[in-house]
């Protein structure tokens, strides 16, 4: 497994290649930074049950109030997003993959697998926020009765245009190499000339 950086600028954006996949992932940057005062927030939150635990412990009303807040403070602590990628399997497909956890540790995931066979096409697209221009990528996939969908990789993170192209011309340089394998996936309908044999 080979992990390289090929944007300098953007140290939150690495590859990562192996034998039969490639993943385009994008890390919070904000990760490395928020790891220490987490932990300062973890200590004074552990300070204060124990400084009120008397009262805490006092009515079964507190006892029921501090249990909700201290596991609402769990969830937003262990459900932090740490990277979204985006894996090509080159005979398989595309799958996007959004991690979620503490401190670097993945604690959960969630992933999206989309087969060569039902993607169209692979674009980078803008659209508008507030009055900021963003640009994001975008799968255009066809489900089994013919309906259209668009899936959004790197929705929460929205990485900058540089990271989109990276990441674009990776998708399609093996789409490419599918369409080349087995043209009867391609997005593009292909002339065979059977018409002027008729």
């Amino acid at each position: 497994m080979r992990r390289s950086a090929p944007i300098s600028e953007r140290p939150e954006f690495s590859v990562i290649e192996s034998n039969g996949w490639c993943e385009y992932r994008v890390e919070d940057t904000r990760r490395k930074r928020m790891k220490l005062v987490g932990f300062e927030l973890d200590a004074f939150v552990a300070l204060v049950a124990a400084y009120y635990w008397s009262k805490i412990v006092s009515t079964r009303v507190h006892i029921a109030v501090t249990t909700l807040l201290l596991l609402a403070y769990l969830y937003h602590r262990t459900h932090r997003i740490l990277w979204e990628s985006v894996v090509v399997f080159p005979s398989l497909g595309l799958q996007f993959e959004t991690h979620r956890g503490l401190a670097g540790l993945s604690l959960t995931s969630t992933r999206m697998f989309i087969p060569w066979s039902s993607l169209e096409d692979f674009l980078i697209h803008e659209g508008l926020r507030g009055w900021n221009v963003r640009y994001y990528l975008v799968a255009i996939t066809r489900t089994q009765q013919g309906v259209l969908k668009l899936e959004v990789p790197f929705e929460n993170m929205l990485p900058r245009f540089p990271i989109l192209l990276e990441v674009y011309r990776g998708v399609h340089e093996a789409m490419r190499a599918e369409d080349e394998q087995c043209p009867i996936h391609s997005g593009i309908s292909m002339s065979t000339g059977s018409e002027d044999n008729k």
